[in-house]
């Protein structure tokens, strides 16, 4: 008895799926060349062109023959070598790679001849290059328009030979060669810049190109990008290497069964079926065929129908069948008309966020539950901003509306799975459905946790109530175009606002209403190492960086200068910091190390880059003492590695007022909205307790919460739980 694993179902499945995507190029080139085939069988019966004959412009008849058949037979019976070699540093490049091998290999089964195979550009033989048949390159894009790191000996390489005048402009005439760029179109003359250079170098050696070169935008649908390319690539193969084996007619299956004295698999399945259904007294010969029948009758015998289109050609395909290249553009952009209703998380987007935690809300927006929320439930600790600013942290809710960036930064803990934009290009979701779909997701993952070991139950019923909201979750808040309406539906729930910004967007600030606190990250103090750190997305970044320190300079709510220390990167620039926050006059200004979020492929960054806390220390120490009087050191959160600077006038008599008072907040906020009455960030300020100051023993650590230390046995001390005034009792 013969027993079919599902692992080989599933194979098996996939192949079938595989070779259906294909079986429309094929299908319409099969019949291009059957309509040719009628045309020319039917002049040969009225002319006088016979068999290996064809008619010339003369009306004369010309041998097709070559005197070389044998050979020329043997050459086309060997199969083609396909090499396709990839240049990735997040892996997508190889993806497509292996999907481009597998629909070659389902080529097969048409009776094409095709070995592909996949290498990665670092570990291919530079000197088997002269000897590919075809050659298919696949390569991203990195930061300045240059390849990836694994990509950049080869393509230097490429570049070497290209301009080195002793290598002949035709070394690799033999070679078919096509090259697929990845990247994104905000970054202007630098997207797909590497595989543009690449193409060309090829072309200069006189590779003959097999298609035009194709870029996927990962603004865009990029998979559907490639798609379409690799359909056009497929046809131009197809159309370069005809079919070396012609698929089995019925007749052929018939001779070969009775030369080996027995049938064909298909035969034998038709006939079994064929007499079972007789004997069950049926007689529907559709019946008889199952889908692998219906699979092989399309791919292999294609169409034997109708010649002619009762529509005339796709708009996608030529008359000749093959897809048109001018088309291809038409999936890589989009018209402006259909981006305003586009939006703006792709499905591979959304699949990728949505596995790491993300709920996401509408068609641009986000939630997910902070670890700082789990923490305090449990009585483990809260984040810097309860040490900072007195927030309850089981009461905050993290978002965003806008999970677009204009920045690529390289300590992102998203690891750059978000959308990136200069502009909102997209389609927008109202403000009030935002943040009620922000609020219930949030809530249904409070719900979610109520199994927690440790958790408090008291904590977890006011959990559902959100107090605060961090507008900082990924992406760039200020990019929504009802940003201020946002806001308004936050406050009018009595929840706090704590928007960040990537300092960008100097417009956007000036139009922004008053909010609880308003963040521009400060990742570097230079125009160099901004670059190299944010990677951003405008040209002239560091202009719009400036003008933004400027824009904080005049708002009157708490400004806060965020920035992350990242070793080797921006510790160095103490003096420029210095001219910046001069520039801006924060109220308050947070330096944190950087958080290392594990290898990521998007980022190089190693626990090295981590500075300890005591070196964020020394590192704001020696910055307030260049700043001079104006600020001082205010409070610390040891945990977070986080400290924060203050300006003088929040220390009242000798105390610290960092923390908010949210209640007098939310007063004067509703009264700016009724007539405009304007207030001032000392109007609703509130007294730091002294377990947060700078320097205390609790080292920013709440003593009611219970410190949470594994021991090296796994054990953990747990204290008796006691409500305080500290915020969370």
């Amino acid at each position: 008895m013969l027993v079919v694993k599902p692992s080989t179902l599933a194979a098996a499945a996939t192949l079938a799926v595989v070779s259906a995507s294909i079986a429309y190029v094929l299908w319409k080139q099969r019949r291009h060349e059957n309509a040719s085939s009628k045309a020319q069988s039917r002049k040969a019966s009225t002319g006088c062109c016979t068999n290996n004959t064809t008619e010339t412009s003369t009306g004369c008849c010309q041998n097709n023959s070559s005197g070389h058949n044998g050979d020329d037979a043997e050459e086309s019976n060997k199969p083609v070598a396909v090499r396709i070699l990839y240049g990735t540093h997040t892996g997508t490049a190889k993806g497509y790679a292996v999907a481009l091998q597998k629909k070659l290999f389902a080529l097969n089964v048409a009776g094409y001849a095709f070995e592909p195979s996949v290498v990665d550009m670092k570990d291919y033989d530079q000197d088997n290059l002269e000897h590919e048949q075809v050659l298919i390159a696949i390569l991203s894009t990195w930061t300045g328009g240059v390849p990836p790191e694994s990509a950049m000996v080869f393509c230097n390489w490429v570049q070497d030979m290209a301009q080195d005048f002793r290598v002949s402009k035709t070394w690799l005439k033999h070679v078919h060669v096509a090259v697929y760029g990845l990247g994104n179109s905000e970054y202007d003359e630098n997207f797909g810049k590497a595989s543009k250079a690449l193409s060309k170098h090829f072309s200069t050696l006189g590779a003959s190109r097999l298609c035009p070169r194709g870029v996927g935008d990962d603004n865009h649908d990029q998979t559907a990008q490639f798609d379409t390319w690799s359909d056009h690539l497929i046809a131009s193969l197809c159309e370069q290497y005809v079919i070396l084996q012609k698929p089995a007619t019925a007749d052929a299956d018939a001779r070969n069964s009775k030369v080996a004295g027995w049938k064909s698999q298909n035969e034998f399945r038709r006939q079994k079926r064929k007499e079972k259904a007789a004997a069950n007294g049926e007689d529907n010969e559709e019946a008889m065929w199952t889908a692998e029948d219906q699979m092989n009758e399309i791919v292999l015998e294609l169409d034997q129908g109708d010649d002619s289109d009762e529509d005339g050609p796709s708009r996608r395909t030529k008359g000749n069948g093959v897809v048109d290249v001018e088309d291809i553009g038409v999936v890589m952009k989009e018209s402006e008309a259909a981006a305003l209703s586009r939006e703006m998380v792709t499905p591979l987007q959304r699949k990728a966020l949505t596995k790491e935690g993300y709920k996401i809300i509408g068609t641009h927006s986000a939630v997910k539950l902070c670890r700082w929320t789990k923490h305090q439930l449990r009585g483990r600790g809260g984040c810097y901003k309860h040490t900072f600013y007195g927030i309850t942290s089981y009461q905050c809710m993290e978002t965003t509306p806008s999970l677009a960036c204009a920045n690529k930064c390289v300590f992102c803990w998203r690891h750059h799975k978000n959308p990136v934009g200069r502009e909102w290009r997209w389609k927008t979701d109202d403000a009030k459905e935002l943040v009620e779909g922000a609020i219930s997701r949030h809530q249904t993952m409070i719900k979610e946790v109520k199994g927690l070991p440790g958790l408090i139950q008291s904590r977890w019923e006011e959990a559902f109530t959100v107090r605060h909201c961090a507008l900082s979750l990924v992406g760039e808040p200020i990019m929504y175009p009802h940003i201020n309406e946002f806001c308004r539906e936050l406050h009018a729930r009595q929840i706090s606002s704590f928007l960040v910004t990537n300092a960008q967007f100097p417009e956007k600030i000036a139009a922004l209403e008053p909010i609880t606190q308003l963040y521009v990250s400060v990742d570097a103090a230079t125009k160099d190492s901004l670059k190299a750190i944010d990677r951003p997305l405008f040209k002239d970044f560091w202009e719009r960086f400036l003008s933004c320190l400027t824009q904080l300079k005049a708002k009157g709510q708490r400004t806060v200068y965020r920035m992350t220390l990242v070793k080797e990167h921006n510790m160095k620039e103490i003096d420029n910091y210095v001219e910046l926050i001069h520039m801006g006059e924060p109220d308050l200004i947070e330096i944190k190390a950087v958080t290392y979020c594990g290898k990521s492929d998007a980022s190089d960054l190693t626990m090295q880059n981590v500075p300890y806390h005591q070196e964020v220390r020394d590192f704001c120490e020696l910055l307030c003492a260049k700043l001079g009087c104006g600020y001082a050191l205010a409070t610390e959160h040891a945990h977070s590695n986080c400290v924060l600077i203050a300006k003088t006038a929040f220390k009242i008599d000798g105390q610290w007022h960092t923390w908010i008072d949210y209640d007098k907040f939310h007063s004067l906020i509703q009264a700016y909205y009724k007539d405009g009455t304007p207030f001032t960030t000392m109007d609703y300020i509130a007294p730091t307790p002294a377990w947060a100051v700078y320097n205390a023993p609790e080292a920013g650590f709440d003593p009611i919460e219970t410190r949470f230390r594994r021991t090296k046995e796994g054990k953990v001390v747990e204290i008796e739980y006691t409500a305080t005034d500290s915020g969370c009792g």
